[in-house]
């Protein structure tokens, strides 16, 4: 019996045709190139395909990822896995947001996108697309990205590279899945099953602003709008800031007594921070601020928004934020 798949098309490169006449490369609503370029997907699964919207990756937000958890949601009884095709931009942000919002996914929800569309003879959008949709079909449950052979946690992936097929990297955690001549899947680093019932918590906020430090910042600039309810401060290395700036050791204390949650992230892609280490990053945390842990940055904005739309008092998001809800930081 063959089994049933929800696909949603959201947009991006994947799915785009080249025009002719100009080179440009435009949108394609998939169906066609479906059926033309990948006949052998009705072999894998009754494939229903969504298409709530086509836009830019850039273009998308939290009004767009709450589509996508009620579309899931509605589907939950009637497929057996989703794949949602995505451009590459800002895919990472939507899978960390997707882990958050469905709790409890009964089935694989796995994004996929490509850097050349799928009209084009060297795509990795075919490979990309057949993988997903049979890991899609997997014993999995959470939300992952399929690229280039490889299924990562959606929530610890990172876009690294702009040109390449292996454009996405995990860089502090293992990977879920690697498809070859065979698919392994690696259980020891799923999530357990879960045990609950599913549903969806699709309540956002986006009121978080970001500032990067760089060498010889002025600090005096980080001036958050008063509706701002948490901060992140992009840090050097494992967390450390300039010694030799006090402002900003009082402007944390400040957003602290005013309730706004302070976040400690850092520039570094990889590895675990530590702003206890040296002085400047430990004064920062006796002045209120909280770190990231190991989490990427679209995990963190995205756990942030998640975390501001569902509680109101300080100390729930806080509590939440150092918590590893969908499996986005290490203990």
């Amino acid at each position: 019996m063959v089994r049933r798949l929800l696909l949603i098309h959201t947009g991006g490169t994947i799915g785009m045709v080249r025009d002719q006449a100009s080179g440009i490369l435009k949108p394609d609503l998939l169906y066609d190139s479906l059926t033309r370029f990948i006949p052998e997907l009705t072999r894998l699964a009754d494939i229903q395909i969504e298409i709530p919207f086509m836009l830019d990756s850039s273009d998308l937000g939290a009004e767009h990822w709450k589509t996508l958890a009620e579309l899931i949601r509605d589907y939950r009884n009637r497929v057996e896995g989703v794949v949602i095709s995505h451009g590459t931009d800002t895919l990472a942000y939507t899978a960390s947001a997707l882990s958050f919002m469905l709790a409890n996914p009964p089935f694989p929800v796995i994004l996929t996108g490509a850097q050349k569309p799928l009209s084009e003879l060297r795509s990795d959008a075919r490979g990309n697309l057949i993988n997903a949709v049979e890991l899609a079909l997997s014993e999995i449950r959470e939300v992952g990205i399929l690229f280039d052979h490889r299924l990562m946690r959606g929530n610890r992936t990172v876009k690294s590279h702009i040109n390449h097929f292996d454009a996405f990297s995990s860089p502090n955690y293992p990977l879920l899945a690697r498809v070859g001549m065979d698919i392994e899947i690696y259980h020891r680093n799923l999530l357990p099953v879960p045990g609950g019932l599913f549903h969806i918590l699709t309540a956002m906020d986006n009121a978080v602003a970001v500032y990067r430090l760089f060498p010889g910042c002025r600090t005096s600039h980080f001036r958050p709008a008063d509706d701002v309810r948490a901060i992140v401060l992009v840090a050097f290395g494992a967390g450390n800031v300039s010694s030799k700036d006090p402002d900003l050791i009082d402007r944390v204390c400040q957003w602290h007594r005013e309730g706004r949650l302070v976040v400690i992230l850092s520039e570094t892609g990889a590895g675990r921070l530590d702003p206890g280490l040296y002085e400047s990053g430990a004064r920062l945390l006796e002045a209120g601020a909280v770190h990231g842990g190991d989490m990427t940055f679209a995990a963190s904005i995205t756990k942030l928004m998640f975390l501001l739309g569902q509680y109101n008092d300080p100390i729930s998001i806080r509590k939440g934020f150092l918590a590893s809800l969908a499996g986005e930081r290490s203990e």
